[in-house]
């Protein structure tokens, strides 16, 4: 986690060039994605694979509307402002977004043994923080989507990618991750930024607990599996392991990223502590 978060103190160039052939980390002399041969998705059974398919075809509808959901927090910080580096990183975080789908249907379309099908249309949600309005919704938007989402999602495609064998599972996973880096960068980056002005930060603490247990309430109130979990070596975390990586993440990215912006994460931090331990209590019941 503290490489995480080293990574996310320093921007990288951009990618380019190889977008379209992800699955070459997987098969170098591969001509086309319908070439590769992935030794750890060929051995599983017909049902498992049915299932592992499930699970990409809903990432890609997922990706889809954090597309979208990006294309919208753009709109609003040309609205209300924002530092040049995080437009760029909004504007290319889009077409990212569009090759996670794209990914994730691929994917889907190994497992499932069948031509790629792209996810039905879907509506957008954006969250209304009210009464919030102007600069100050769409810093609570980019908080929400960069500082908290997709850093959270980097840990734990860290941890799905320490544990996948799948060579495909891992090309796709470590090309997602590259992108979702960047991504949380442009929160971090507008946080510094002159944009957000030492008044809105007095406001934000209370936020910011509204914004993380809204967050992660589903995953430390619910103990069923999630889904796919039995599949270790295909990247999939169990919900006790994603657990720890999104505890961890909190605590060694997140809470010490909203300090160096200037902003109290005391609040969120209490939540989260008890949140957790009343978890792990729980489960040790019996």
């Amino acid at each position: 986690m503290r490489r995480l978060g080293a990574l996310l103190l320093k921007r990288s160039p951009r990618r380019s060039g190889t977008k379209g052939r992800w699955w070459a980390k997987a098969a170098p002399d591969a001509r086309s994605f319908e070439e590769v041969v992935d030794p750890e998705i060929e051995a599983l059974p017909a049902e498992a694979r049915a299932k592992l398919a499930a699970i990409w075809e809903k990432r890609g509808g997922l990706e889809l509307r954090v597309a979208a959901g990006f294309s919208a927090l753009a709109v609003e910080l040309f609205e209300h402002g924002a530092a040049p580096a995080v437009y760029e990183i909004l504007g290319q975080a889009v077409r990212d977004e569009i090759h996670h789908a794209e990914i994730s249907v691929e994917m889907a379309a190994k497992y499932r043994g069948a031509a790629p099908a792209w996810p039905v249309p879907a509506p957008l949600h954006i969250p209304p923080f009210a009464p919030t309005t102007g600069a100050m919704h769409a810093t609570l938007y980019i908080i929400a989507m960069c500082c908290i989402n997709e850093t959270v999602a980097c840990g734990v495609l860290e941890a799905s990618l320490a544990q996948a064998k799948s060579p495909l599972v891992r090309a796709a996973l470590s090309t997602i991750l590259a992108d979702e880096i960047d991504h949380a960068r442009a929160g971090w980056a507008h946080l510094v930024s002159e944009y957000v002005t030492p008044e809105m930060k007095r406001a934000l603490p209370k936020w910011l607990l509204r914004l993380h247990s809204a967050k992660l309430r589903e995953l430390v109130e619910d103990d069923a599996p999630l889904p796919g979990e039995a599949f270790a070596d295909h990247g999939m975390l169990t919900r006790a392991r994603s657990r720890k990586v999104v505890r961890e993440t909190l605590d060694d990215v997140i809470f010490p990223g909203f300090r160096r912006a200037g902003i109290d994460p005391s609040l969120a931090e209490k939540w989260a502590k008890e949140a957790f331990a009343e978890r792990r209590g729980r489960s040790n019941v019996g």
